[in-house]
């Protein structure tokens, strides 16, 4: 039994949601996470909105779990946070959030998955932790509007520093190539959606498909530091705009981001993008 669900007469300050009520969704919204000290998040928003050129939909103090406060840019989930990470949170690879967590708790069952925290209700909604059978950690939040909150709406986008097409952010899992096909079938049950399969850049020895917001790459890794970082792709029309000019891009090439991990830069035209 979770125990009884948080109100707010008013809701936390610099709290709004474009959509507050998950159960709209047609399917799960997968995002990539970035773990920020809670000092730095204006300035994340700040920097992914020019980059994506698109506004935070999302920002939510959580004062009940340990002073977060968490902000979400296109398809990346900024958790800014007081004190330390907990390890457990610097595990988990994604956030998804989901029309129903029941059924999406169901459905990873159903997938060979299991449920490292059960449900249990929150401010925004409710939420769990789950392990895939791949052994990526994942957290499920369904969200729903508090008493009297209604959607907020959209911000204007924020410019981007130029005239260039905005890149796409996606959520970069790598898995072995024998593992590759297995992983697809997976991701397109949680994700409730197909996969766009690709034979991959020439000159690479990857398999490759995009499954909603979802960039999964088949690889034998080569540099298990430099993948274990990599969380984010971005795939863009011009990937040169976004790379040091001395820097190789091929179909492919990697980025640093503000949080220390990295970003795989992709010419889009190679992702069917």
């Amino acid at each position: 039994m979770t125990a009884p669900h948080p109100t707010a007469a008013v809701l936390p300050d610099r709290w709004f949601r474009t959509r507050p009520d998950s159960s709209v969704h047609d399917r799960p919204r997968l995002l990539a996470r970035s773990l920020i000290d809670a000092a730095d998040l204006d300035d994340r928003i700040a920097f992914y909105e020019r980059l994506l050129a698109v506004p935070a939909d999302l920002r939510m103090p959580i004062p009940d779990f340990g002073g977060l406060e968490l902000a979400a840019v296109g398809n990346l989930l900024l958790i800014a946070s007081v004190r330390p990470f907990t390890p457990i949170q610097r595990r988990t690879a994604y956030s998804l959030i989901v029309p129903s967590l029941t059924a999406q708790l169901e459905t990873v069952r159903a997938a060979g998955g299991t449920v490292l925290e059960p449900p249990e209700d929150i401010l925004p909604g409710a939420r769990a932790r789950v392990r895939y059978p791949d052994d990526a950690v994942a957290e499920l939040v369904e969200h729903r509007p508090q008493p009297g909150e209604t959607p907020a709406p959209s911000r204007t986008a924020p410019p981007d520093g130029g005239s260039r097409p905005a890149p796409r952010l996606l959520v970069r899992r790598q898995v072995p190539r024998a593992d590759f096909h297995d992983a697809v079938a997976l991701y397109e049950k949680v994700l409730e959606t197909s996969a766009r399969p690709h034979a991959g850049p020439s000159g690479h020895d990857l398999d490759v498909a995009v499954i909603g917001n979802l960039l999964l790459v088949g690889k034998d890794a080569r540099d298990p530091a430099a993948d274990a970082a990599t969380a984010i792709a971005l795939p863009a029309p011009h990937p040169r705009q976004l790379v040091e000019a001395s820097a190789p891009t091929g179909s492919r090439a990697l980025i640093p981001l503000p949080d220390g991990g990295l970003a795989e830069v992709w010419d889009s035209t190679a992702l069917g993008l």
